[in-house]
C-alpha cells in the first residue's frame, strides 16, 4: 500500500479517478441547466476529462504490460478504496454541492479544477522519483494543457 510515496500504476489510477469524477461533474451540470450555452460549454469540459481519462488509461496499459504483476495490489478492494478515499474531494466536488449558473461562473470553477489537479500532482511529484515522477510530471503537462485551453476560451467570451 501507499507509503512515502506512490507508484505510478498508483499515480494513474488516482488521475483517472480524478478526470472520471470531473467529467461525471460537469454532465450532471450539462444537464441541470436551461440555458444551451452553458449546457455546451458543460458538455465540451466532460469530453476534455473523457480525454483526460482515456490519455491517462493508455499511459496506464503502457505501464502495466511493462510491470506485470508488480502492482496488481492496487485492485484489491481496500487498496482501490484509500487511492479513491484520496481524492475524493481534492479537485470536484459532489455535483449538488456546487452551484453553477452562467459561463463565467463555470470556467472560474474548471479553471480552479484544472490548477488544483496541478497541485495535487505537483504534491505527489515531491515524494517521488524515476518511472513514478516521470508519470506525474506526464499528468501536469496534460492538466497544464486543458487550463491553458480553458484561459483561451474565457479570454474569447471577454
Amino acid at each position: 500500500m501507499l507509503n512515502n510515496s506512490v507508484n505510478a500504476v498508483e499515480v494513474l489510477e488516482m488521475a483517472r479517478d480524478i478526470e472520471k469524477r470531473g467529467r461525471d461533474f460537469y454532465l450532471e451540470h450539462a444537464s441541470n441547466t436551461g440555458d444551451k450555452n452553458l449546457a455546451a460549454l458543460f458538455n465540451k469540459l466532460a469530453d476534455d476529462e473523457k480525454d483526460h481519462y482515456e490519455r491517462f488509461g493508455e499511459l496506464l496499459n503502457k505501464l502495466q504490460s511493462e510491470i506485470k504483476e508488480e502492482a496488481v495490489y492496487v485492485y484489491e478492494p481496500e487498496v482501490s478504496a484509500y487511492l479513491r478515499s484520496l481524492v475524493e474531494f481534492s479537485v470536484f466536488p459532489e455535483g449538488d454541492s456546487v452551484e453553477i449558473k452562467s459561463i463565467e461562473t463555470a470556467l472560474s470553477f474548471a479553471i480552479r479544477a484544472e490548477k488544483d489537479s496541478i497541485l495535487f500532482y505537483q504534491e505527489l511529484l515531491i515524494y517521488n522519483s524515476g518511472e513514478s515522477a516521470g508519470v506525474i510530471k506526464e499528468l501536469i503537462k496534460e492538466e497544464k494543457k486543458h487550463l491553458l485551453t480553458l484561459l483561451e476560451y474565457r479570454n474569447k467570451i471577454k
